[in-house]
């Protein structure tokens, strides 16, 4: 074989490690980059669900006020309606208690 053949050969040899090196090193950089996007798309994930949890959170907390502050207007309203009938019927229990003490 010839020396330039023998030298062609050692060139493509030379050629074809340094694509391979070349190859290897972009592969662990889209690798690298990869990873890092997708850490960074799950921390944009878990920072959207908390958000999403406190919105969450806060509207059910309006909703229980509502609920409570309805609840409590209705317990006034009932309260007032029951001291009215029983003051209503307090002339007719004190005059069956007078009747009953004058019958006596």
């Amino acid at each position: 074989m010839s020396l330039e053949a023998i030298a062609k050969i050692r060139a493509a040899e030379e050629s074809t490690e340094q694509s391979k090196a070349e190859a290897k090193a972009q592969a662990q950089r889209l690798a690298a980059d990869a990873e890092r996007e997708g850490r960074a798309l799950l921390e944009q994930g878990k920072e959207k669900a908390a958000a999403a949890a406190a919105a969450a959170m806060r509207q059910a907390e309006e909703q229980a006020a509502a609920l409570r502050d309805q609840i409590l207007d209705q317990a006034e309203k009932d309260c007032k309606k029951l001291k009215a009938d029983a003051s209503a019927r307090m002339d007719k229990a004190a005059q069956a208690i007078l009747g009953r003490v004058v019958e006596s």
